[in-house]
């Protein structure tokens, strides 16, 4: 049904945290009270009420020696104007945190374009404030409709109430949101360092085991906090690990400071038996068995453990550099879950202690399926670090191993896992290969996910 206004008759009994008068166009002064989750109209016609939900915006724009409040929603031809009888005070700061603002050009500048797709391009822009450097990532609100006319709005509110809520370190930190009649844009932080994908598809080598439990600790970490405040990702994989900004990939050429950002949370969901965006979610090659069991049955349900299964594939893609689930249809060989232990050990390189993680996060029953905080804690996956940040090995300052391929002489580190000897010959080749830098996002690929 279209909603012709933006105000309707209400009974209820107003209270908020701000309350303010103004004055209509038309001359009428009435007061505004903004609720958690309402916004009342008060005047000597009687009470109303909208919803504080993504279809509405606004602006507070000086005119003048004036103030006013600027309201719109894509169903009206026209914005609605409230002109503040006092100062504005608190009304910007609150309404933000509930209501997305409707200029972007007043508070940041772009840059440059550095990735566009079929929905979305990303651009580097300027904070005005500060000249904080930020991505802002702008949504084509027409594409969006036409690819997904019912849940489209359903994403994209979910991806930022999501966002909003977090606070992590590992996790891409959303600063603004704006929207107008044509586009939506989000202001997060900005990352120039490319995606894992990107990454793992320039190595020529496995990388070294330090290098990537390194990477998977600070991923698993972040996940972890999500699990931990009652949220899961529900989309893992390589192209949604982004960097903060080219690092070298080689033996301890990746600290604490570099690590990867999780991003990508359109599908994320609270954890809860009714799941309330998609049940059936996520990337081929990276979903757990349970996801699948929703495609035809949507009274079927799962929990964060999905999350563990997907860090699963993850883990086996940066330790080989190959996808777990590979041939013609990854959808069914995914679907049906069936790993091979033997192959598992040559993948590997006979690391006995990985493979025992591994087998603990894709076993295929969820019950059974360890929690992210049993994966940090797995003797496989301990790592120790200098002041700097910088990963070590237990009682060496440098390794002697460049790579984890063809193992010969068992060496140990702090975690016990098998790190085999490389010869001399191969030392300098091996640095040259994986001193790679990574490469900037070069284009945009916003997948949207089955319904």
């Amino acid at each position: 049904m279209q909603i012709n206004k933006v105000f309707i008759k209400s009974c209820d009994a107003p209270s908020g945290i701000l309350s303010s008068r103004f004055i209509t166009k038309n001359g009428r002064k009435i007061t505004l009270i903004l609720s958690d989750s309402k916004l009342y109209r008060i005047s000597d016609k009687g009470l109303k009420v909208t919803s504080l939900n993504s279809h509405l915006r606004f602006q507070i724009k000086p005119n003048k020696l004036q103030n006013y409040l600027i309201l719109e929603t894509d169903f009206l031809p026209k914005p609605i104007e409230y002109q503040f009888m006092d100062q504005p005070g608190m009304w910007e700061i609150m309404l933000k945190q509930k209501l997305p603002l409707m200029d972007y050009q007043k508070y940041y500048e772009i840059e440059k374009l550095i990735g566009s797709g079929s929905f979305a391009s990303v651009y580097i822009g300027n904070s005005k404030a500060d000249g904080t450097k930020v991505a802002i990532k702008a949504f084509l609100k027409k594409m969006l409709m036409l690819s997904d006319p019912i849940q489209w709005r359903q994403q994209i509110d979910n991806e930022v109430k999501v966002m909003k809520y977090m606070n992590h370190q590992n996790i891409l930190k959303l600063y603004d949101v704006f929207e107008n009649k044509a586009q939506i844009y989000l202001i997060t932080q900005l990352c120039r360092g490319g995606n894992l994908e990107q990454a793992i598809k320039k190595l020529d080598e496995p990388l070294p085991f330090l290098t990537v439990k390194v990477i998977f600790r600070q991923i698993v970490e972040g996940i972890k906090y999500m699990h931990d405040i009652g949220l899961m990702h529900r989309d893992i994989k390589p192209g949604n690990i982004l960097f903060r900004k080219p690092v070298s990939l080689k033996q301890f050429g990746l600290t604490v400071q570099d690590g990867p950002l999780i991003s990508d949370f359109g599908v994320s969901s609270i954890i809860q038996k009714q799941l309330n965006v998609y049940q059936f979610c996520g990337s081929y090659g990276y979903m757990a068995p349970e996801i699948f069991a929703c495609e035809d049955d949507k009274s079927k349900s799962y929990t964060e453990k999905c999350d563990v299964f997907s860090l699963g594939c993850l883990l086996y893609e940066l330790t080989t550099t190959k996808p777990l689930f590979q041939g013609n249809n990854i959808k069914l060989l995914n679907k049906e879950c069936n790993i091979n232990m033997n192959k598992l050990l040559v993948d590997c390189f006979g690391n006995k202690q990985l493979i025992n993680l591994l087998m603990k996060m894709l076993n295929p029953n969820p019950e059974q399926r360890i929690a992210c905080s049993e994966v940090l804690n797995h003797p496989v996956m301990q790592v120790e670090y200098d002041e700097q940040g910088c990963p070590l090995f237990k009682d060496y300052k440098k390794p002697v191993t460049l790579s984890i391929q063809k193992p010969r002489q068992q060496m140990k580190s702090k975690s016990n896992a098998i790190l085999p000897y490389t010869s001399r010959r191969n030392e300098t080749q091996s640095f040259k290969r994986l001193s790679q830098v990574l490469p900037p996002i070069k284009r945009l690929s916003t997948e949207m996910h089955n319904g």
